[in-house]
């Protein structure tokens, strides 16, 4: 009776343990948060965000990312150096910045614009980030927020209009390796234009929004007025069609 019993627990041991295939991840790289990710991963989240991003991701965020499409969307992105330009006023900086914007669409589109400070900024008052749209609608604002070593600030002084958002965010008074990332979801079949405008000189939340989104403003994104206007770098945009 003992050995029956045995051969039936072995049988049944045998059966669940194919009834039930494991799957091996093939690791291309482990981040210092301890997340495994596949080559492809790898990749596509250091190009539709930063090179580092991988190595800065959250375990939430990363499920957040497997609980998405993201990874099966075609992927596109724009990248534009800009440095001194030519502006009212007097510019008295020699910061450089970074602006790129991505695409990763499927049936609607992730857009994603990134500001990255090359050298630390003088001035850090209420800068804005945002996007224009020519032939697409907004689905959604996903996230505006600053990042540096000092840590991260996520901002929602939105402003949205028919044909754009734009959002003020303030710069952190301490930290270097400063990066400001907007992200929005839209339609398909236009085109996305981005913009981020540097205060060259403090002010307040409530001047921060004294824009409208146009064609003519900085960037083709951000037209200024009132005590806003002159205040601003009018650093150019990049665009991106989706």
């Amino acid at each position: 009776m003992k050995k029956k019993m045995f051969l039936l627990f072995g049988i049944v041991l045998f059966v669940i343990g194919f009834s039930v295939p494991t799957y091996a991840k093939e690791v291309f790289y482990t981040t210092p948060n301890g997340i495994e990710l596949t080559e492809k991963e790898y990749e596509y989240l250091s190009t539709i965000y930063w090179d580092t991003y991988p190595d800065e991701m959250t375990e939430e965020q990363y499920e957040e990312f497997l609980n998405s499409d993201l990874l099966t969307r075609n992927l596109q992105v724009k990248t534009k150096i800009v440095g001194n330009p030519s502006v009212r006023g007097t510019w008295h900086q020699s910061a450089y910045k970074k602006i790129q914007i991505s695409s990763a669409c499927s049936t609607d589109c992730i857009i994603t614009l990134t500001n990255d400070w090359l050298q630390d900024p003088a001035i850090r008052s209420f800068d804005v980030i945002g996007t224009r749209l020519s032939g697409v609608s907004l689905i959604s604002h996903n996230f505006t927020y600053v990042s540096s070593t000092s840590g991260y600030n996520y901002f929602y002084n939105t402003k949205e209009f028919s044909n754009g958002l734009g959002n003020s965010v303030k710069l952190p008074d301490t930290g270097s390796n400063i990066r400001i990332v907007h992200q929005i979801t839209t339609t398909t079949g236009g085109i996305v234009f981005g913009s981020y405008q540097h205060a060259m000189s403090n002010t307040t939340l409530p001047v921060s929004k004294y824009y409208n989104i146009s064609s003519a403003g900085y960037g083709s994104v951000f037209d200024f007025y009132g005590s806003a206007y002159g205040i601003y770098d009018g650093f150019g945009g990049v665009d991106i069609t989706i």
